[in-house]
Order: structure tokens, then sequence, then C-alpha cells
């Protein structure tokens, strides 16, 4: 019987393999049902904002050392003002939406961005930026 060397030492095993496999189907499973939720959000509020005479939403977002928020949501036109409720479903909406392009950039130096919706046509626009710190070396040795 040849023993075959799987190139991850943590899985030595066929059956741990299976494990990797599960987890991933899980993990795409998981994507495929949060779409489907930013499909359905996303039309339920595109109702309700037009409904309330909304035009466009800017949703300004942050984050960085393991965490982030919406900054800001400025409406369009201005004369209308969101409930809470309203307004903490529209941050949402925009946080997922902008971290389904850009997941993870809550994480070290962080991103920023805005997403632009523009309601008459349900046209989102997404403007992201990630930070990171570059380092130049030089080394000099045995001189």
């Amino acid at each position: 019987v040849a023993t075959v060397a799987l190139p991850f030492p943590q899985f030595q095993r066929i059956e741990d393999m299976t494990q990797v496999n599960d987890f991933y189907a899980q993990m795409l499973e998981a994507q495929r049902r949060a779409a489907e939720q930013r499909v359905e959000t996303r039309a339920a509020l595109l109702t309700e904002l037009r409904g309330l005479g909304v035009t466009g939403l800017d949703v300004q977002y942050e984050g960085y050392g393991d965490s982030g928020n919406v900054e800001e949501v400025v409406v369009t036109p201005d004369t209308i003002t969101l409930t809470e409720e309203l307004r903490r479903r529209v941050e949402d909406f925009g946080w997922d939406f902008a971290y389904a392009l850009s997941p993870g950039f809550e994480n070290n130096e962080g991103g920023y961005g805005e997403l632009t919706w523009a309601l008459e046509t349900d046209k989102i626009d997404v403007s992201h930026s990630n930070r990171f710190i570059e380092t130049d070396t030089t080394e000099h040795e045995g001189l």
C-alpha cells in the first residue's frame, strides 16, 4: 500500500480533506444566501424609499483595526428625513453591499468608501479605497 503525502500537514488523511470540502461548501452556501438577502433588501428599500420621494442616497463607510461602521447617510432631496429604523436598514444595506465587493477591508489599516444609489434608475456606484502600510527596506551587509 502506497502512502501519499498530502500538501497540508494538518490534513494527512483523505477523511480530513472532506472536512475542508464541507467547510468550503458551507462558505459558498452562506455567500449565496447573503447575496439573495441583499437582492431582497435592495428591492424592499427601493420601494419604501421611492415611496417617500427619495431620489438618491450616499452612504459613507469606514473600517480599520478589526471594526467599522457607516459614518454618514446623505438623503436626496435633503428635505426628507428617514426614521431611525429606516436609516439603520439603509446603513446595514450600504455596509453589506460594500463589504460584499471588498470583504475584509475593516482589518489592519482598513479601508473606506462611498456607496451612491440613484433610486430613480436603481443604479449603485461604489468608490472604495484600501489603506496599507508600505515598507521599503535596504540592507547592506559585510561592507
